[in-house]
């Protein structure tokens, strides 16, 4: 047991501080719905027992009478709480998922792992050893997401009628069918989350100490979320081909599930992330010779 801590205490840190912040804006968005409630109910009990004589008063009661009350649902909960109470730690969500992974990879590399075990494996074994290393994390913000998301299943129903009255929250037909909503949001978040690991492995590639590692993955994060937000989506697809696709762009926003141009859509801008994130890792670790130069260069 001693061990097993030990070795995962960047997790088990990760996950108790994280979780523990989802849950608190959790009970945060739960307090502010129950105010606007008890306001309500505040209201509708004045108008039925006060005798009202102003003329806007009076439209107001008669709004506030006649109108069916319709509580928030999961779908609109949860869009309200990604939006106003999470969206600030989104910076951080990159981080979550590369620190875990980096540690051992940067360690691996700067230790020389790859000429230690060159004459027992072959390289392609030390590849799948490494990529193993690097993907064992991807659950890490699923589980999360899924901490958010439990005191919003418990207290709010999952009918979408407030989201479809108000046009709240998400576009989706996917709202009507739950089980393959959040299914498909715990995938979207693996698919994220791997092109993020993808992102830290290119850079590890070439920067094994894991302090310069992580903060040259931040740096390149960043600087292609303004490529694509910049370049890809303001000067190509807007300006060029008058599309507004690129919202679907961001990568940075992970537990976003964009919906506005479809979820086919969102899936086949991510997946080809994915597959572009991958072909690079391929590229860069493809040559042994090239990874054993840059290893024997650590001290």
């Amino acid at each position: 047991m001693k061990r097993f801590l030990k070795r995962n205490m960047i997790v088990i840190i990760i996950l108790l501080v994280f979780g523990t912040i989802f849950l608190y804006e959790d009970y945060q968005l739960m307090k502010d719905y129950q105010k606007t409630a008890d306001t309500r109910n505040y209201y509708i009990e004045r108008c039925k027992t006060e005798t009202i004589t102003d003329e806007k008063e009076k439209n107001f009661c008669h709004e506030i009478l006649t109108n069916k009350v319709i509580d928030p649902d999961f779908y609109s909960g949860f869009s309200d709480v990604l939006v106003w109470y999470v969206q600030p730690f989104a910076y951080f969500l990159f981080l979550i998922v590369i620190i875990p992974p980096m540690i051992p990879i940067c360690k691996m590399l700067r230790n020389k792992y790859i000429m230690n075990t060159n004459l027992r494996e072959s390289y392609r074994n030390f590849i799948k050893k490494m990529l193993f290393t690097a993907y064992k994390y991807l659950w890490i913000l699923p589980v999360l997401a899924i901490v958010l998301m439990i005191p919003l299943l418990m207290n709010y129903s999952l009918t979408p009628e407030y989201s479809i009255v108000y046009n709240y929250g998400w576009n989706t037909n996917l709202i009507y069918y739950p089980v393959l909503f959040l299914a498909l949001y715990l995938l979207n978040v693996v698919i994220v989350s791997m092109i993020y690991v993808n992102i830290s492995l290119v850079v590890a590639r070439f920067q094994h100490k894991f302090i310069p590692c992580i903060i040259l993955s931040y740096i390149v994060f960043f600087a292609l979320e303004i490529f694509l937000e910049t370049v890809v989506r303001v000067i190509i697809l807007q300006r060029i081909f008058h599309m507004e696709l690129g919202m679907i762009f961001n990568i940075m926003d992970i537990f976003g599930f964009n919906d506005l141009y479809g979820i086919g859509s969102l899936f086949l801008v991510n997946i080809s992330f994915l597959v572009i994130s991958f072909v690079i890792v391929y590229l860069v670790y493809k040559n042994k010779e090239k990874l054993v130069i840059q290893c024997e260069k650590n001290k």
